[in-house]
């Protein structure tokens, strides 16, 4: 390919990466979004539920930034547990429209969950992005973090019971895995 046909691409793939972020930002800005037509990318309210623990899903602190598994009446639902989800499967934003923020990872084994402001995190723009893992026996899939896909985000607290401290990440190869999987459930 010659130096004129490759730049010529670079441009394009560059002009079609800031239109789609032009979009994105767009988006995110005009929260909450009037209509499905008008927002093509976020999937609407969902909560995240804990693949093992049943009717406990992961919620924004309304008092600082850290993100807590809380059990939830699914009929009720706290503004504060449920989430937008900017983007596909593969990689994928999750906002918080009652706090305006978005969970974001920290970084390494263990590593926080936290509530952070859009493109503020010490890592970049991965470190506020989420991936699903593939679904499981079980019925739940993975959520990891697009920055480390080998860092899951974790509902045991140890005991084999729910965690009642702040979220923070596990490896896969780290103890049962069961506890790193979850649920998106629509908010009707």
């Amino acid at each position: 390919m010659t130096r004129t046909k490759r730049t010529s691409h670079g441009r394009r793939s560059l002009r079609a990466g800031l239109a789609t972020t032009g979009l994105a930002t767009v988006l995110l800005t005009a929260m909450p979004v009037a209509s499905a037509s008008a927002a093509p990318i976020p999937s609407g309210d969902v909560m995240i539920e804990s693949g093992p623990y049943q009717d406990y899903a992961l919620c924004a602190s309304p008092a600082d930034n850290w993100v807590w598994l809380e059990h939830i009446d699914p009929k009720n639902p706290d503004p504060f547990c449920t989430w937008f989800r900017f983007g596909n499967p593969s990689q994928f934003m999750l906002y918080n429209p009652a706090k305006k923020q978005v969970m974001a990872y920290t970084g390494g084994n263990e590593g926080a969950v936290v509530m952070e402001n859009r493109n503020t995190s010490p890592l970049g723009p991965n470190g506020e992005l989420w991936s699903w893992g593939g679904q499981e026996a079980w019925g739940a899939s993975a959520l990891q973090s697009f920055w480390d896909s080998g860092q899951n985000v974790d509902a045991k607290n140890g005991f084999d019971q729910p965690r009642t401290d702040a979220v923070h990440t596990r490896g896969w190869r780290h103890g049962h895995q069961r506890e790193l999987t979850w649920n998106e459930v629509p908010v009707s």
